[in-house]
């Protein structure tokens, strides 16, 4: 009786297509549905050039990604991709996704959420976050954890390597795309500009697999602009240029207000320090902002917290579970800045001992291996930021209680490496840079009430200036 309906089903339909037509073709199925994602995007082993050493990257790199959509249009809004200087741990955790976290560290509903108007891409580089390194056959030795492997020049290859395949892979995507950094990561921002535009007399480094990759790219959709918070842009000159604004009597003027007692010193930084204020925003206790800061790295290892934010349950990431990240390894070990893990063991599995699923850190980090790197000790990476300004918008922000890399500094750090056919400028509204061809701006938003951190403080601030700084652009429309 069943096989009698389904063959007279299947006559019906038979009928009916061949009374519309014979090459009438069939309805299309409705598009998937596009959802939140976290995964792994595997870089494989490649062989690099940096300042003329041959480097080989021997392991597959395991990049971790989480993507949150659009709340409504995501095929046409824009693609923004994000991270801070090292994971992504600060900016998912403060202001920019459908979740954010308490000072508390309680996990709640965003109302300022940038997929009201944009699709978020969070990336976790080399080593850094979820993000972990495997080697086939052998186990890591000092060569697979070096410098070299955590120079800024890889960091900022793979993060782009990675990004094009993600788009490469989700052809219902179509918006452009921004690029989104806090602090380190206004380097890590600029030579992935640098690569974009094929610039690389700018950059010492070589790598065949990313020039192979890029010439399939969409690069003018991928050079759509750059969203730099509190950012590091101008080598060892931002350096001496953040020392020189230590002594400006004005910030001096403004931390003093901040404390009770008179300063000990005329350097604004030295007052801070003196009163235990947090060089990241000076009218708090340095405990104060460490304990934000823990609260959201641990929220990020708490699977009921991770889940909300990340979108996704991290049973159902694959590649995470101790079967499969226990075949990789870190350089770096957790210290007391790493919260507890043992949930996220007991959920996904136990580790060899000395590995951790999350780090929010890498060996990039100065401190934790980085001793001496280029974006510190030279003007490489200001010299990429004046050259992608002439073709890439950027919008800049200022969170004016930021004493790490306080906006003031920026002008006076560029002035020191423009040549001499440039002119550098800035008004409270706008960066200009004055080329021979032209002047270009790029905006500055203010956040009188926030420091480094822009979204820790001022999420709804942020939220109004991006979007109407995005809607100024034909292309995000």
């Amino acid at each position: 009786m069943g096989d009698q309906k389904y063959r007279s089903l299947a006559l019906g339909a038979a009928l009916l297509l061949s009374a519309c037509g014979a090459n009438s073709a069939p309805p299309s199925s409705p598009p998937e549905r596009v959802t939140a994602e976290a995964g792994f995007l595997d870089l494989a082993p490649r062989n690099v050039v940096i300042h003329g050493r041959p480097v080989t990257l021997a392991a597959t790199s395991k990049i971790f990604y989480n993507f949150r959509p659009a709340d409504t249009d995501p095929e046409t809004r824009p693609l923004i991709v994000l991270f801070n200087g090292f994971a992504s741990d600060v900016v998912r955790a403060f202001g920019t996704g459908p979740n954010t976290v308490e000072p508390d560290g309680t996990v709640v509903p965003n109302p300022d959420s940038l997929t009201r108007f944009a699709n978020l891409l969070y990336f976790d580089p080399r080593q850094s976050g979820f993000s972990y390194d495997v080697l086939a056959d052998r186990a890591p030795t000092a060569d697979d954890c070096s410098q070299d492997v955590f120079s800024e020049y890889v960091d900022a290859a793979d993060v782009l390597l990675a990004t094009l395949r993600f788009v490469r892979e989700h052809e219902s995507l179509h918006g452009p795309v921004y690029w989104l950094g806090e602090s380190y990561a206004g380097v890590r921002i600029q030579w992935i500009l640098t690569y974009l535009r094929q610039a690389w007399s700018l950059a010492p480094y070589e790598d065949p697999t990313l020039r192979a990759a890029l010439a399939s790219a969409p690069q003018s959709r991928l050079l759509s602009g750059q969203i730099l918070l509190q950012p590091w842009l101008a080598g060892i000159a931002h350096a001496s240029a953040i020392q020189a604004t230590c002594s400006s009597p004005a910030l001096l003027a403004a931390v003093q207000a901040s404390v009770a007692s008179p300063c000990p010193t005329d350097n604004a930084c030295a007052c801070a320090r003196s009163f235990a204020r947090s060089p990241y925003n000076y009218t708090l206790s340095a405990t104060e902002q460490d304990t934000r800061m823990f609260a959201a790295d641990a929220a990020q290892v708490a699977p009921e917290a991770a889940e909300a934010l990340y979108g996704v349950p991290f049973p159902q990431i694959s590649g995470l579970s101790s079967s499969d990240r226990a075949r990789g390894f870190k350089c770096s070990v957790a210290d007391a800045e790493t919260p507890d893990q043992s949930a996220l063991s007991a959920l996904l599995g136990p580790l060899p001992s000395g590995q951790s699923y999350n780090l929010a850190y890498s060996p990039l980090t100065t401190g934790k291996g980085s001793t001496d790197p280029d974006w510190r000790s030279q003007n490489l990476i200001g010299n990429a930021f004046l050259d992608n300004a002439r073709e890439v918008d950027a919008l800049i922000t200022d969170g004016e209680r930021d004493l790490v890399v306080p906006e003031t500094a920026l002008v006076p750090a560029l002035q020191t490496i423009a040549p001499s056919s440039m002119t550098v400028s800035e008004t409270s509204a706008e960066l200009t840079l004055g080329y021979p061809d032209g002047a270009r701006t790029l905006r500055i938003f203010h956040y009188p009430s926030a420091g480094h951190m822009i979204t820790m403080i001022e999420p709804q601030t942020f939220a109004a200036n991006l979007r109407d700084w995005l809607a100024e652009r034909p292309q995000a429309r």
